[in-house]
């Protein structure tokens, strides 16, 4: 098939496509005929997705226990004396069968581990040919640059890759980051964007959102007519996002009422095997459905308010963090000159949602040349709202002058807003460590496999079907420095400009390489500097470009 700059795919005789440059699919590539499904077009072998368990007699790609045992005796290079250990233990260091807990090179081993299996799985599966040794080769190298930390997965990562979570449960989503859902599409589906952000949430990704959907739907309350209907909650993730899905679609769709047993629901304190922790048994979630219920009955017989919208997305926040499931983030995007919006954290004017509005940073889509004003008073009185010019976000790849609108489909960002995204989109941040690097040749290899980590991770499919639309067509990825103020500190700016336009240019030529060795499209975005949590605690790294306003600190865990 060929398709003519601004023209229609036509099939071509053999002999033309073998001469033809352009936009050529070829039947058997899998991941371009995938593209060619929503089209109707004939001949295309659908895409093997990772999501499927491997073949009878699959043997998963293993390092050498000899190369990862000279690993077992070096001393791991955990940063601020002390501090990055002890956060790996608490966060990262998972169960061992013998009821102890992973060290460092055992966590390493995971890692890189699931992370070329993953590759591994993808080429057998779509026929793309496995490089037994090309893969070894890389697999050590990526090793000994996580072990010594010159690069880290993002936490997530550490946590999940290479575990039950992906290997045998195939939840590929917790590997990322961050996300964003849009609410402009509610008369569509009431509920997806809410339960969206609740099941990531609750794999572990922030999520973004945004208010567009005020206003698309009418909040008729549940059918007084009608007997409630009663759901048993399974106890389980889906289990949860599918009790806030009825009600949410009760209240809108005017359907009978919902009651809720939470006898299957696991008691308080018991063990969460697959994303650790003990359970919080059923009072989070039950509180989730009374808050919700309360947010909705409030408006009831009107059209949905921002404030509904934004009430649900943090009440499910809220309730994630109580319910144990790790730590969740959100940001919230509205109208700058909408007073309802901007005063949601006025906790004066609006005093119950202290309660649960933290659980969210609330921005504003700013546009260039508005007045500022208005907005003042708030951002003195608590730092919000932040603010996010979607123009920019969407005209320019890098804030250099070239206004190329590569990512023109953007909707918004994550919650700490280095990344920008569509809607339903996630993305996996990827951190490195310049000032660990002797020279720029080592960063530049370290670059290269940070970069293939990450595109790895967008291999694996989620279980929505609208992300997996995105992430098919973006592989969006985000390789990010920290470290930068130490790195300025030993060196200079001027090595630090150097060092990113040369890394920049090595991560350009790493995605024509990888994407074409795995057969997918080139990442709509490559970089982020993301202001980093507890991964650059573990390398003793300053986070993304944060300066230290102090030489020493009391860290309380």
């Amino acid at each position: 098939w060929h398709r003519p700059r601004g023209g229609m795919f036509r099939r071509l005789p053999s002999a033309t496509a073998a001469r033809t440059a352009g936009s050529l699919i070829v039947a058997r590539a899998p991941a371009l005929a995938q593209r060619l499904v929503p089209l109707g077009l004939a001949g295309a072998r659908p895409l093997a997705a990772l999501t499927q368990t491997p073949p009878p007699g699959y043997k998963p790609f293993e390092l050498p226990a000899d190369f990862v045992a000279e690993f077992a005796s070096r001393a791991a290079p955990f940063g601020f004396n002390g501090l990055g250990k002890l956060v790996y233990e608490r966060t990262y260091a998972r169960p061992t069968p013998d009821g102890g807990r992973e060290h460092w090179h055992e966590t390493v081993r995971r890692v890189v581990n699931g992370t070329f299996n993953m590759q591994k799985q993808w080429l057998e599966r779509n026929e793309l040919g496995w490089d037994g040794d090309l893969a070894d080769a890389q697999a050590r190298d990526m090793y000994e640059r996580i072990f010594e930390m010159k690069f880290l997965p993002p936490g997530r990562g550490l946590w999940a890759m290479g575990t039950p979570i992906t290997e045998e449960r195939r939840l590929f989503a917790a590997l990322n980051n961050c996300a964003f859902v849009s609410t402009d599409k509610l008369h569509e589906d009431c509920a997806a964007p809410f339960t969206f952000l609740m099941e990531a949430a609750m794999l572990g990704v922030g999520v973004g959102f945004d208010t567009l959907g005020a206003g698309l739907v009418h909040v008729r309350g549940p059918s007084a007519s009608s007997a409630p209907r009663t759901y048993q909650i399974p106890d389980s993730r889906e289990g949860w996002v599918q009790s806030l899905r009825l009600i949410i679609e009760s209240y809108v769709h005017g359907t009978e009422p919902v009651a809720f047993d939470y006898a299957l629901v696991r008691p308080a304190g018991s063990p969460i095997r697959g994303f650790g922790g003990v359970a919080s048994g059923p009072g989070p979630l039950r509180e989730l459905h009374e808050s919700t219920r309360a947010s909705l009955e409030a408006n009831k017989g009107k059209a949905l308010t921002v404030t509904t919208i934004v009430d649900v997305m943090n009440l499910v926040g809220r309730c994630v963090v109580a319910g144990n499931v790790r730590r969740t983030a959100e940001i919230a995007f509205g109208n700058p000159n909408d007073p309802e919006y901007v005063n949601l954290k006025n906790y004066e004017v609006n005093p119950a949602r202290a309660a649960y509005g933290w659980t969210s940073n609330n921005s504003v889509f700013a546009e260039l040349g508005m007045n500022y004003e208005h907005l003042v008073e708030r951002v003195a009185s608590n730092g919000e709202p932040g603010f996010a010019w979607l123009d920019n976000m969407r005209n320019y790849g890098r804030m250099n002058g070239v206004r190329d609108l590569s990512d023109s489909r953007a909707a918004g960002g994550n919650p700490c807003l280095e990344q920008t995204l569509e809607s339903f989109e996630l993305c996996c941040l990827v951190e490195t460590f310049p000032h660990k690097h002797g020279d720029l040749a080592d960063f530049q290899k370290t670059l290269e496999s940070a970069f293939l980590y990450a595109k790895t991770v967008t291999l694996g499919e989620t279980q929505w079907p609208q992300t997996n639309r995105v992430m098919l067509r973006n592989r969006r990825i985000g390789c990010s420095i920290s470290g930068v103020a130490q790195f300025i500190a030993g060196r200079s700016l001027g090595d630090l400009r150097d060092w990113c336009e040369e890394g920049y240019a090595t991560l350009k030529a790493a995605d024509t390489a990888v994407s074409e060795r795995f057969c997918v499209p080139k990442s709509v975005k490559i970089t982020s500097v993301k202001p980093s949590g507890s991964v650059s605690l573990l390398a003793g790294a300053t986070p993304g470009l944060h300066y230290p306003e102090s030489r020493h600190y009391i860290r309380r865990m």
